[in-house]
């Protein structure tokens, strides 16, 4: 019996030890995200087998990209974005009650996804999300996060950056966008490989219209003042 508690104590001595040193690699990790760029992402090494093929990809500061963009993103991808810390319970529970297809994905949830982890939707990558989602919110200020995400979020074939996708469908950089513009890139960002925001479906572009109602009103009352 002293054996094998000497050796349970043993094993949860290296448990415990694993369990840390992980936990210190990956908030290391996401601390230096928070004052330098990411040079890459796992999804850029996937999408690019290896980098074998060449990433569109250039940094673009959030005070450079305009209001329009960031309000659009928001507004269509996460509008709660101020108020949670990652995981958005309310729109989880819209999304439910109303049997919506779609997910309820989070600015943040995406970050870590696209950042760290693969596409999927098994368990465990989605816990190992949720552990990065919640490390990113903890570490990193809202506007960094978004920041972040503006610039790596995929918007077309090896195409990374709300910047890039401003410059290839409308031929300039994207603190120029009108609303217009800036609320049917944001549109692509579910599906930006297929998605062309100069041809969006008919059932997209009806949601134009509210989505600019949307994004005056996250910056009149306020729920922008953690990103603008």
């Amino acid at each position: 019996m002293p054996i094998v508690k000497k050796l349970a104590s043993k094993i949860f001595r290296i448990g415990t030890l694993v369990i840390a040193s992980v936990i210190l690699m990956t908030a290391s990790s996401i601390g230096l995200l928070r004052f330098f760029n990411p040079p890459f992402t796992s999804f850029m090494i996937w999408e690019s087998n290896f980098f074998e093929k060449e990433v569109n990809y250039n940094w673009t500061p959030i005070r450079d990209m305009g209001e329009n963009i960031t309000l659009a993103v928001v507004a269509t991808e996460d509008s709660n974005f101020c108020d949670h810390l990652g995981v958005d319970i309310k729109e989880i529970y819209r999304v439910i009650r109303r049997g919506e297809k779609r997910g309820a994905s989070t600015i943040t949830q995406q970050l870590a996804k696209n950042i760290f982890l693969w596409s999927g939707r098994s368990w465990p990558r989605k816990f190992t999300e949720l552990y990065f989602t919640f490390l990113l919110e903890i570490i990193i200020p809202k506007r960094r996060i978004l920041e972040i995400y503006l610039n790596v979020v995929e918007t077309g074939h090896l195409t990374f950056g709300v910047n890039q996708s401003s410059e290839k469908h409308y031929k300039k950089l994207s603190h120029t966008l009108t609303k217009d513009q800036a609320v049917r890139i944001a549109l692509t960002l579910p599906n930006p490989k297929i998605r062309d925001p100069k041809k969006l479906k008919s059932y997209l572009v009806q949601r134009v219209s509210s989505l600019k109602k949307d994004m005056k009103i996250l910056k009149k009352d306020d729920r922008s003042n953690c990103f603008l």
